[in-house]
């Protein structure tokens, strides 16, 4: 064997040992076209006895020193291609879109945190089942989503992780804890499960989208002691756009939005005492969830603003069903029904919109105390009162009240509403006016009389 062929095969054999992937060609040819420089020798190894051929300033061509420089910058330039090789063998990993976690060692990486910190934008990363007790920052538009069945894969927060800070519309300096961190990213989580109090999503910026999770027990239950922040499952926060669809949560803390952050809330299930709450953006969408249990409200805004809450269906909370206590939110085509205190519930300076909700055996349906807006096409059916209509001068049109044990249609003293096209019928008193009181009651209005008493 030649000394090109001898070197070319200790070259390879250097490179299968150390590098994740073959040399390439460009790497061979210059190394060879190096090493052609120097004189040919039957034994190579013996070149350092060899008296130089020619002295000169410059190196002695076909010296020892000449071969030793050859030797050594062969070295540098397989040294620079294996660092090069191992560089492109960590992007392999995710060249085929994932990158595997797995507690077991049959994945790429054993923590989520390892994973997280070696994927770039557009990346995929899969865990498999286990529980991963992290608290993960992620800041890359990746997608990071369950390998496995739900309940299978879950994350929960250190007892003594980091926390991130709330931003309410006012300065705080409020913290709370979280399992993952996302921080000015359009991530994607799916297919995942957090359990423990400490164990929130948090989405600060960006416009991730968090769907098909899992929350048991994560955050803080809110039984009206505090005002207090801390402690959602899920926050939405710092302008966040996000997209939350289609998660579970189950007992533990809210959805809580914050800093006029303008999220889509849609079709997700929430029981045992979680809500939705905040200081919400204009462009704020909460529809289609189903809220089951609140133990104070299920949906609750605070904020001057105009978000939208539309197709929630609402049973079973301890006090009011959604409060509205600033800005011109739209509360329309919602199912509320069982709520202890009051359906629909209004003190604001804005002008809400209050339109086509269905009210069923709540004790109270809508309760008004704002200055001006609408009330449209609601239906208000059993319970204990109807339409309490206590101060301002709403639009209070179309609306039907029956079956109320008390009183359907209320005007408290000092407001002045405008009634048109409403029915409030087979109620224990279908309208009381109280002293005072200035409605515009026209004779679209079909108020019928009062039963007898008994």
């Amino acid at each position: 064997m030649n000394d090109d062929a001898r070197y070319e095969q200790l070259f390879a054999e250097a490179l299968a040992d150390l590098a994740p992937t073959r040399a390439p060609d460009w790497l061979k040819t210059e190394i060879k076209q190096a090493t052609s420089r120097a004189r040919p020798r039957p034994r190579w190894l013996a070149v350092i006895k060899e008296p130089p051929m020619r002295v000169s300033s410059a190196l002695a061509v076909g010296s020892p020193t000449a071969r030793v420089a050859v030797i050594l910058a062969a070295t540098v330039l397989m040294a620079a291609a294996v660092a090069g090789a191992g560089i492109a063998g960590s992007r392999l990993l995710a060249a085929d879109g994932s990158i595997v976690v797995d507690q077991s060692g049959g994945g790429d990486f054993t923590t989520i945190s390892e994973a997280v910190a070696a994927a770039q934008d557009g990346d995929t990363v899969l865990l498999r089942p286990g529980t991963y007790v992290e608290a993960v920052i992620v800041d890359t538009d990746i997608e990071l989503k369950g390998d496995g069945p739900v309940a299978e894969i879950v994350i929960m927060a250190p007892e003594d992780g980091t926390t991130a800070p709330i931003i309410l519309t006012e300065p705080s300096s409020e913290e709370d804890p979280y399992a993952i961190l996302l921080r000015d990213t359009n991530a994607t989580l799916s297919g995942l499960t957090f359990e423990g109090e400490r164990s929130e999503v948090f989405a600060s910026g960006g416009s991730p989208t968090l769907e098909h999770l899992r929350f048991i027990g994560a955050g803080f239950p809110f039984d009206g002691s505090s005002t207090s922040a801390r402690g959602s499952s899920i926050v939405v926060n710092n302008g966040s756009t996000a997209t939350v669809r289609d998660n579970t949560i189950t007992s533990g803390g809210p959805i809580g939005v914050f800093d006029g952050s303008e999220p889509l809330i849609e079709r997700n299930t929430l029981s045992g005492g979680p809500h939705i709450w905040g200081g919400f953006g204009d462009g704020a969408v909460i529809r289609g969830n189903i809220i089951e249990g609140a133990f104070v409200r299920a949906i609750g805004s605070f904020d001057a603003s105009s978000p939208l809450f539309e197709g929630n269906v609402i049973s079973g909370t301890g006090q009011n069903a959604i409060d509205i206590w600033d800005g011109s939110p739209t509360v329309r085509s919602n199912r509320i029904e069982g709520t202890g205190f009051i359906g629909i519930f209004v003190e604001t300076t804005g002008q809400p919109v209050i339109a086509d909700n269905e009210l069923v055996d709540n004790a109270t349906a809508i309760s008004w105390n704002a200055k001006s807006g609408t009330i449209e096409g609601n239906t208000v059916t059993g319970g204990g009162a109807g339409i309490v209509v206590s101060t301002g001068t709403p639009d209070v049109r179309d609306n039907s009240v029956a079956s109320v044990e008390e009183r359907g249609l209320v005007i408290g003293f000092g407001a002045s509403p405008t009634l048109s096209g409403n029915t409030s019928c087979d109620n224990g008193e279908n309208l009381l006016v109280a002293e005072g009181a200035t409605p515009s009651i026209d004779d679209t209005n079909e108020i019928c009389e009062d039963a007898p008493l008994e």
